[in-house]
């Protein structure tokens, strides 16, 4: 039977990592790697064989129905339980990190606004309590959750930012008008995790805030954690067939 070398797509440090740990991994079809945070199109997948394995974290609808036509098999992160939890607890220990590394006070001085308590809202109000910050949560759901490591749980809405030293995002959407942004403190280390901001970046920015959209944060912070949690991924999904 012939034997197919993986191709993994190079995008960031973590995806040059892993192409070391795939090193002579071969596959009974052609296969192909893709980023976690690469939005897979049409247009990409149409350079991928027919019948070829595509590991990837996120994808168009054209680009699904796509390879449903194409025998494409695809195996897709976000849809793994295990891959998603070892991929926040590295975004939170890469928000723990520039906090570490950006914010004036030390630790225990610090008040954090940290906003959803989804999968990764979890993972960073889990780190930054062990730490000893001070923690406030913004969740419109799981209030009885956040409780266990919250100083105090409010509603994701009609936000005022001037309490936090440090204000960290997790979701996906536009959710803080400017003005509610006007609140923020000059100063205020604003970070964004989500694929789409929750605030007018340039309108914090022009405000005093230090603010920045943090994304793909565990391949810049932990790239070689981050191609192993691919790695390891990829091996699960290897064994099964």
């Amino acid at each position: 039977m012939e034997k197919f070398l993986i191709r993994v797509h190079e995008t960031d440090e973590r995806m040059y990592y892993l192409k070391s740990m795939l090193k002579g991994t071969t596959f009974s079809r052609p296969a192909h790697v893709f980023a976690p945070n690469i939005l897979l199109d049409a247009k990409a997948l149409g350079a991928v064989e027919d019948g070829a394995y595509v590991f990837c974290g996120r994808l168009s609808e054209e680009a699904e129905a796509l390879a449903n036509s194409r025998d494409i098999t695809l195996d897709v992160y976000s849809r793994d339980e295990k891959f998603q939890a070892t991929n926040s607890r590295l975004t939170a220990e890469g928000a723990l990190k520039i906090v570490l590394e950006k914010s004036i006070k030390g630790i225990f001085d610090i008040r954090v606004l940290v906003i959803g308590f989804g999968r990764t809202g979890a993972a960073v109000s889990r780190i930054l309590k062990d730490v000893g910050a001070t923690l406030v949560v913004a969740s419109n759901s799981s209030a009885r959750q956040a409780y266990a490591l919250a100083e105090r749980v409010i509603a994701a809405h009609d936000f005022d930012l001037s309490p936090y030293d440090v204000v960290i995002n997790t979701v996906p959407q536009p959710i803080i008008p400017d003005k509610d942004a006007m609140t923020i403190r000059e100063g205020t280390l604003y970070i964004d995790l989500a694929s789409t901001p929750a605030i007018n970046l340039e309108y914090a920015k022009y405000l005093g805030a230090d603010a920045s959209l943090y994304p793909a944060l565990p391949a810049k912070t932990a790239p070689y954690s981050a191609g192993k949690a691919i790695f390891d991924y990829i091996s699960e999904v290897k064994d099964g067939i």
